[in-house]
């Protein structure tokens, strides 16, 4: 009997009362998330942070094959040694970040492969040491449909990856956290892929969840954690 592979997904929360509508948004992308794994044939679980028990999120990370940390809010910037320098200030999800944090560091202590999005991107490189640009403009839509597209050489990322880049973000990686490299940046310069130089740890900026690009993007790229496969 074949074991298929099992991917513990990290996101943030399952409710948010006060903003309905980017929770709506974020269990889209989870959700579709859970799709793409289980079209690989793999098995999938979803996990909240802000949450769920500690010892669950710790379990849930030792047991899986691949970790994913999914995208969500801003990472609070005493975390990365900065005061809060954002032209708009929105709440923190303390617990989310120290418990992601520590799935991470988990994942780098037993060399378990790891893919971050988005907000996960830009964790990992904060749970190894590095810092973010805590505002950027031009990667997400001012109204409406909120994702742009970034023009990106995927192929420097990942085996069989191919465009577009959807992207909806306001912070960005800055200083590289430890053993860090950029795989992709976009034309302006922000850090769109990383991955680390030994360890099958691997961040990217965009949203390979979108419901648009899942079964191809976010398999392509969890295949290549799972397997080692990465570019550059």
């Amino acid at each position: 009997m074949v074991l298929r592979p099992h991917v513990a997904l990290f996101h943030v929360r399952t409710r948010r009362p006060s903003a309905v509508g980017y929770q709506a948004l974020l269990d889209t992308l989870n959700a579709s998330a859970v799709a793409a794994v289980e079209g690989l044939g793999w098995s999938a679980s979803l996990h909240a942070a802000a949450e769920d028990p500690e010892s669950d999120l710790r379990r849930a990370s030792a047991e899986a094959d691949v970790v994913v940390i999914l995208g969500g809010d801003d990472i609070e910037p005493g975390l990365y040694g900065q005061d809060d320098r954002r032209p708009r200030r929105t709440g923190y999800e303390r617990r989310a970040d120290r418990m992601q944090i520590a799935v991470v560091m988990d994942a780098v202590r037993a060399g378990r492969p790891l893919l971050g999005v988005c907000r996960g991107h830009q964790l990992l490189n904060v749970a190894l040491g590095g810092t973010l640009r805590q505002h950027v403009d031009g990667h997400r839509a001012a109204a409406g449909d909120p994702y742009v597209i970034t023009p990106l050489e995927l192929d420097a990322v990942a085996p069989g990856l191919a465009p577009p880049a959807l992207c909806t973000h306001h912070q960005a990686v800055d200083e590289l956290g430890a053993g860090l490299r950029v795989l992709a940046r976009a034309d302006d310069g922000v850090v769109e892929a990383i991955a680390h130089e030994q360890l099958p740890l691997l961040g990217v900026q965009w949203h390979p969840e979108h419901p648009s690009t899942a079964p191809t993007q976010l398999a392509a790229l969890l295949r290549a954690v799972h397997e080692r496969e990465l570019v550059g």
